[in-house]
C-alpha cells in the first residue's frame, strides 16, 4: 500500500511539473496510475480479460523492443532510448523529424494484475476511457488530463498480469492537439510486434 501511494504521489508530481506552459521538452518519466503491487492477490479483476496473452519477456527486459524497426519507420519514429522508470524498464522514442514529439513505452511491472490494477485505481484519474487496441483491452487514463496540450496516456493489457503504458507527449503537428490517435497507432504497432515474436 505504501509503495502504491509513493508511485501515485511521484506520478502526480511529474504530471504537475508538465502541466504548465510548454517548454519544448517532454517529461523525463511518464505518469502512471498504478494499483498496489501488494494487492496482487486481492484484485477484483475488473478489467476485461486478455483474449490471447502475448509473449512479453522481450519488453519486460527491454521496453524498446516493443516496436520493431519497421514499425518505428512506418510511424515516423526514430530509435528508442532505453531508460529505467519507477515501475520497470522504459523506452523514450522521438519522432524522426521532431524531438519535441515523444512517446514513452513502459511495461508496468509493479502491477501484478495487469489492466485490472489500472481499473481498480480509476478514481484517481481525471479521465478513464476503456477501449480496445487490435482486439486487446485497453484504457485511456491519466491522473491529469493533458490531451488538449498534446499528452495522452494509454494502458494496453498484453496479458492478464501485465499492462503496458504508452504516453504520448507531442508539442508539434496534429498530435499536439489530438494525441490519443498517436497512442492508439503505437499500441497497434506494439501488438503486431509482440505477435511476430
Amino acid at each position: 500500500m505504501r509503495r502504491s501511494l509513493v508511485l501515485l504521489l511521484a506520478a502526480g508530481a511529474l504530471v504537475a511539473g508538465c502541466s504548465g506552459t510548454k517548454t519544448g521538452t517532454a517529461s523525463s518519466e511518464p505518469s502512471y496510475t498504478t494499483g498496489s503491487p501488494s494487492a496482487s492477490s486481492g484484485s477484483s479483476g475488473s478489467a476485461p480479460k486478455v483474449p490471447s496473452p502475448l509473449k512479453t519477456s522481450s519488453i519486460e527486459s527491454d521496453a524498446c523492443s516493443a516496436l520493431s524497426a519497421a514499425k518505428r519507420s512506418e510511424l515516423g519514429l526514430g530509435e528508442g532510448e532505453r531508460r529505467t522508470t519507477s515501475v520497470g524498464p522504459g523506452c523514450s522514442i522521438f519522432a524522426a523529424d521532431d524531438r519535441l514529439n515523444q512517446i514513452e513505452i513502459s511495461p508496468v511491472l509493479a502491477n501484478k494484475n495487469g489492466l485490472s490494477d489500472v481499473y481498480d485505481t480509476k478514481a484517481n484519474d481525471e479521465y478513464f476511457e476503456p477501449t480496445e487496441v487490435a482486439g486487446y483491452p485497453a484504457v485511456y487514463a491519466a491522473a491529469l488530463d493533458g490531451r488538449k496540450s498534446g499528452k495522452c496516456g494509454l494502458f494496453v493489457g498484453v496479458t492478464d498480469q501485465l499492462a503496458v503504458n504508452i504516453l504520448v507527449q507531442y508539442d508539434n503537428g496534429p498530435g499536439a492537439s489530438d494525441p490519443c490517435p498517436v497512442a492508439l497507432k503505437v499500441g497497434e504497432a506494439m501488438i503486431e510486434t509482440l505477435k511476430e515474436g
